[in-house]
């Protein structure tokens, strides 16, 4: 009898997964980790790209501005009107110090610098334009030419009825080119003006004394610091003042050393320069140029003393007084220049001395000095 054998049991074994099924989420997790480092390295790349393109962009745009202010200043008693396109809502950048004027769009670029043109400048100038303004500077004959840089979103706030507010009101718009204006308005009372719409900016300047006496006017409260600055003229010196909240903070005094006269360039400077600092940093480059130019009218002079035309009539006479001032003028800016302000008042009156004595040479018929 056959019997059949029963079947064999074998162990239990589990159902495993196949081996790829296991390792496809763990690649999944390495192909997102590694995509995720990759793609932030290239974002990185970009916005270094974009970050380098727009300091060289910034550069440039700065050399271009170097470019049109030293043209600007090159031409006597000009106005010229820069568009900045682009460039509308970012702000530029004004500062002078040890002789050097920095410049250029805020943050962007490397600022341009200049160590000849004496340039007076708000701080900060958010525009869609630039004014430029350039007067020459006489000590007595003429050294160079001051470059005023402001915007028509800068206000000018004139207080008292000085002889200076009548120019300035008079050239605040060119008659050339109805384009060039400064926002100006004369008031009589500081502390109920308020700004016209659309100003970035505010300058006080002060005729009577008492406009910076107090508080910052309500409506300049609102202004960040920077955006509001004064300057009071007493006593031929300029005293500079900055917003500090409600109040305002003196920046010092500057003592205005110039011959005086019509369209005053260093009068306007002390106006258009945001403080003190800038004042004096502009002053000092153009005496340094003065110092120069006085000793090349010096050689002038005594060429002149040699010449025939300086026998000719009365004109010994009238050249008599002049050969002290070619030695006294040179010698006085010399020192000024060297050590502004302390040796300048001699600087101011043997330029007064030598202005005098070249006119009595245009009346006497002799040729004059310059």
């Amino acid at each position: 009898m056959n019997t059949v054998a029963p079947k064999r049991q074998g162990r239990f074994r589990p159902c495993r997964p196949k081996k790829g099924q296991m390792e496809m989420p763990f690649n999944w997790i390495y192909v997102l980790i590694a995509g995720g480092v990759i793609l932030l390295f290239f974002v990185g790349i970009v916005v270094k790209q974009k970050a380098s393109a727009a300091e060289q962009l910034g550069t440039e745009v700065n050399q271009i501005l170097s470019s049109i202010t030293s043209a600007a200043s090159s031409a006597e008693t000009t106005k010229v009107v820069i568009q900045l396109a682009g460039f509308a809502e970012e702000s530029l950048s004004f500062q002078c110090s040890d002789g050097v004027t920095k410049f250029g769009i805020l943050g962007k670029g490397k600022p341009a610098e200049d160590l000849v043109t004496p340039l007076f400048a708000p701080a900060l100038v958010q525009s869609g334009e630039l004014l430029l303004w350039s007067l020459p500077f006489h000590f007595p004959y003429k050294i160079t030419d001051f470059l005023y840089v402001t915007a028509p979103t800068v206000q000018y706030v004139l207080v008292g009825n000085d002889v200076h507010v009548q120019e300035f009101l008079k050239e605040a718009k060119s008659s050339e080119d109805a384009r060039f204006a400064i926002s100006v308005m004369r008031v009589d009372d500081i502390a109920a003006f308020s700004p016209s719409a659309g100003m970035k900016s505010v300058r006080i300047v002060d005729y009577t004394g008492q406009a910076i006496t107090g508080e910052v006017p309500s409506s300049l409260q609102v202004f960040d610091d920077v955006q509001v600055s004064a300057v009071v003229f007493q006593s031929g010196a300029a005293s500079f003042f900055q917003k500090k909240g409600a109040a305002w903070r003196s920046d010092g005094s500057s003592l205005l050393f110039t011959l005086g006269g019509e369209l005053d360039a260093v009068h306007f400077a002390a106006i258009f320069a945001q403080n003190k600092e800038m004042f004096d940093c502009g002053m000092t480059k153009a005496l340094q140029r003065a110092k120069h130019v006085s000793r090349v009218y010096a050689e002038k002079g005594k060429a002149l003393l040699a010449s025939p035309a300086a026998l000719e009539g009365t004109c010994p006479v009238t050249y008599s007084g002049l050969p002290e001032l070619l030695i006294v003028h040179p010698s006085a800016t010399l020192t000024c220049a060297e050590t502004y302000p302390l040796g300048c008042p001699d600087a101011v009156q043997s330029a007064g001395k030598l202005r005098a004595q070249n006119e009595l040479l245009f009346k006497g018929g002799c040729v004059p000095l310059y």
